[in-house]
């Protein structure tokens, strides 16, 4: 996709890309800015922020996995070669992941006088590659999600996407769900937890409430966020 690519995308339709993508966008930028203020000589701040990096790494090869297994699978049975470009561009990234895994290994190994550079190369290493990424998932959500558009109606989407989410082991769905929440607005939380909590027993809806709800909003956002479910009911 380029600069001056127009794409149009019904927004009535179903987005199986939007809240996933948010939450990646989120928590990788925060991630950037951590990278690019950390204190070199603090051991707990740097083996904090390469232990929040390293997790980022593993849900990004989980989300290039589904959408490689669940989605362009999909779309390879009714349009042949529609997906060569993204595979490309995931194989990328993953060979990204590797170098950034390589460069964690690295500065955990180095004494604590020795870090100031690597970081700062891992700081350029890790904006170079969000910026290719945020790229790249903007051409998901245009032109992808256009195709997907053209090729299958909205319960085909709501299906493919319930395959992914049942694909995913609990402990790594609170962790998506932890980065989506924040970076969702309030409609959209509002249907996620929604559709959540009338899918769900009590126990388990209110476990995910307090492991990956509550802790990752403001308490105003959460109150609003509790009314609004509650009227729902």
């Amino acid at each position: 996709m380029t600069a001056t690519t127009t794409v149009y995308v019904d927004e009535t339709r179903y987005n199986l890309y939007a809240s996933i993508h948010k939450g990646l966008r989120r928590a990788q930028g925060q991630l950037m800015t951590r990278l690019g203020a950390i204190d070199p000589l603090n051991d707990a701040d740097v083996a904090g922020l390469l232990q929040d990096m390293r997790l980022m790494v593993t849900m990004g090869r989980k989300h290039l996995h589904h959408e490689n297994i669940f989605i362009h699978t999909e779309i390879e049975t009714r349009r042949v070669g529609a997906t060569t470009r993204l595979v490309d561009d995931h194989d990328h990234h993953e060979r990204d992941f590797d170098e950034l895994e390589t460069r964690f290994r690295q500065i955990e190994a180095a004494p604590p006088e020795r870090r100031s550079p690597m970081l700062r190369a891992l700081y350029l290493r890790y904006t170079e590659f969000l910026a290719h990424d945020f790229e790249h998932m903007i051409e998901e959500e245009t032109e992808t999600l256009s195709l997907l558009h053209r090729l299958f109606n909205d319960g085909e989407l709501a299906a493919i996407e319930g395959r992914i989410v049942g694909s995913v082991e609990p402990g790594m769905m609170m962790e998506f769900i932890r980065i989506m929440i924040p970076a969702m607005n309030p409609a959209e939380r509002l249907g996620m937890l929604g559709g959540m909590k009338a899918a769900m027993p009590v126990p388990v809806f209110a476990a995910v409430v307090d492991m990956g709800v509550k802790p990752v909003l403001a308490p105003s956002d959460w109150h609003a966020l509790e009314q609004a479910l509650a009227k729902a009911a």
